[in-house]
């Protein structure tokens, strides 16, 4: 059996995780925690890492059933594994690289009205939801003040910098349904 059942894990923990990437989006582009700069996690985006745990348990049991040596197997799931994880990175950093310039985009955003998906505080980023040309996006956010805003307030974006949108909340009275 050998190694069978780590592969196992990691095909179980890292293939759901992919799954929800592919209906949810990249959540996380920056890294997990990327607002937490303690965490170990804060350069690695967890999309990469779900690659590397799915291509990691795949390539292994793959390896286990044609009947490979443990060792071979276990040297060669680590090279899918993490060829996996880089090219899942290089991908989403070429994406973001050539999508539409964020200067015009940034402009754009200023003064418009979001509602808060993750709780935003001047401790951790949090995540926004608004609509942009007809469609919902979502935001990295941090707040314009020391403000501390919870889900689904709404909020008006002050300014946009390096991809992360700076909001303040919304006056209830302001608020455009």
């Amino acid at each position: 059996m050998g190694m069978t059942g780590l592969y196992i894990f990691f095909l179980a923990v890292g293939a759901p995780l992919l799954v929800w990437f592919a209906f949810a989006g990249d959540a996380d582009a920056d890294g997990f925690g990327s607002g937490d700069a303690d965490s170990p996690f804060s350069v690695i985006p967890l999309s990469t890492l779900a690659f590397i745990m799915t291509f990691f348990g795949l390539t292994g049991l793959l390896s286990d059933i044609v009947g490979s040596s443990a060792l071979f197997g276990f040297v060669l799931a680590v090279i899918v594994g993490v060829v996996a994880g880089g090219l899942n990175s290089a991908a989403f950093s070429w994406l973001r690289r050539n999508s539409t310039s964020s200067e015009v985009m940034d402009s754009e955003l200023e003064g418009q009205i979001a509602r808060v998906a993750l709780p935003v505080s001047a401790k951790h980023r949090g995540k926004i939801v608004l609509e942009i040309a007809g469609a919902r996006e979502q935001m990295t956010a941090a707040p314009a003040d020391a403000s501390t805003i919870d889900i689904g307030k709404p909020v008006v974006v002050v300014r946009v910098e390096s991809g992360v949108a700076y909001v303040a909340p919304l006056d209830p009275d302001l608020e455009l349904d």
